[in-house]
């Protein structure tokens, strides 16, 4: 059932028998409906999740209105990763906006699977690269890209979840309004 976690694995190193067994040993296939929540505030996110099927979002409350900081779906995956890596509780939610299909793995289990197989380190090293460039890139263009630009980069990154998200959570995570974002999207689509 871990098939899809292998593949991806594979993209970024050799998989060697052993590591294929332990993974299977370690990691857990879970289902979830839409609206389940992996993650809430307040406690220490235990887990990692790779995404076999399914959409999810983590946000943040600010003066009672949801913030969306990120969107995951097939072949990514997602944790509130400052509080998985420091073991501390956050102020994140992860919820599910889709029927979802997860492998999950703890960290515990990660962090030994690290220490035993140095290649799997390294995949770990690549992730959070990968992430820590992501996540400059939204700040980036938070900070200099006009909304325009903002929908438009989105729009070419993630063709594959734009149509499945609702357009309150993604304007918040352009940092826009929902009108700004409506305005912005009828005239992209005026051309």
């Amino acid at each position: 059932m871990i098939e899809k976690l292998i593949n991806h694995i594979t993209n970024f190193i050799p998989v060697s028998k052993e590591l294929k067994n332990r993974l299977e040993k370690v990691c857990e296939i879970e289902i979830f409906s839409k609206n389940h929540f992996l993650h809430k505030p307040n406690k220490p996110c235990l887990n990692t999740y790779f995404i076999n099927k399914g959409l999810i979002r983590i946000y943040y409350l600010k003066d009672g209105r949801e913030i969306t900081d990120n969107f995951s779906a097939e072949n990514e995956w997602i944790t509130s990763i400052y509080s998985f890596l420091q073991n501390i509780p956050d102020h994140f939610h992860i919820q599910t906006l889709e029927k979802t299909e997860l492998v999950r793995i703890s960290l515990k289990d990660l962090e030994e699977c690290f220490k035993d197989f140095p290649e799997m380190e390294r995949f770990g090293r690549m992730l959070i690269s990968t992430y820590f460039l992501e996540q400059s890139e939204r700040i980036i263009s938070l900070q200099f890209n006009s909304a325009k630009e903002r929908y438009s980069f989105f729009e070419q990154t993630s063709k594959k979840k734009l149509p499945r998200i609702p357009l309150g959570m993604l304007a918040s995570h352009l940092g826009m309004t929902q009108e700004t974002l409506s305005r912005v999207r009828s005239a992209k689509n005026a051309f």
